[in-house]
């Protein structure tokens, strides 16, 4: 799907997000997508391969847009199998000087018929009060977009190794009456900066566009 210029003006940095193909779609949607991908790693990765092809000593060369599209295109859509029919694999990335910062980031989206009119149940849903694998106390933010009204939450966690990442749980209820819930962990210093503004930029496309919103939820 396409990112409208005036709904990723929420921050500085512009996210481009995309939903993976869910099983049983359209013959050919997910060759499609991997072609799509090999040709976003060329277009959009080309200098970052570049220079780390001119940098390159170990020998031959092993990456180029092609393998590392493909590989990327069968994880995200192997992931994409793993989720029930209620939920959706999206991918995001951001972008400096009209590069791609760093591979796809997947995140899960969640499509809910609501438990009640009380939107409040999901604060819980999101761990607004914290999870135990969380380090510190989420952060807690309110978001409005247009079409649909929620909550994000940050939250620095600890892998049992010790390494820490960053948690972002968001809930939305949509004007439609459907609640959705957005599921991402990011590992690098530079994503955890960025990736609430970047959450915030998907529920937003989603709630204009509807994205996604189609089949059977659960209770």
């Amino acid at each position: 799907m396409s990112t409208d210029a005036d709904l990723i003006a929420l921050t500085d940095i512009p996210f481009h997000w995309e939903f993976v193909p869910a099983p049983g779609g359209a013959a050919g949607e997910r060759e499609q997508f991997t072609d799509h991908l090999i040709e976003f790693f060329g277009t959009w990765a080309g200098r970052v391969l570049a220079t780390a092809k001119a940098e390159w000593t170990a020998g031959e060369f092993p990456f180029t847009a092609e393998n590392i599209g493909r590989e990327t295109a069968d994880l995200l859509i192997a992931k994409a199998d793993e989720l029930p029919g209620y939920a959706r694999l999206a991918w995001g990335t951001a972008f400096h000087e009209e590069q791609v910062l760093w591979s796809p980031i997947p995140l899960v989206v969640e499509f809910h018929r609501p438990m009640g009119d009380d939107p409040g149940y999901l604060m819980e849903t999101v761990g607004a009060s914290g999870l135990p694998e969380d380090a510190r106390e989420p952060v807690l933010h309110y978001v409005s977009v247009p079409g649909a009204d929620g909550v994000r939450i940050f939250a620095i966690g600890k892998t049992p190794q010790g390494g820490a990442y960053g948690r972002v749980d968001a809930a939305m209820r949509l004007d439609s009456g459907i609640d959705v819930v957005l599921r991402t962990r990011v590992f690098q210093m530079d994503q955890m900066a960025v990736i609430g503004a970047g959450v915030e930029q998907l529920m937003t496309i989603i709630a204009a566009d509807g994205v996604g919103v189609t089949g059977e939820a659960p209770q």
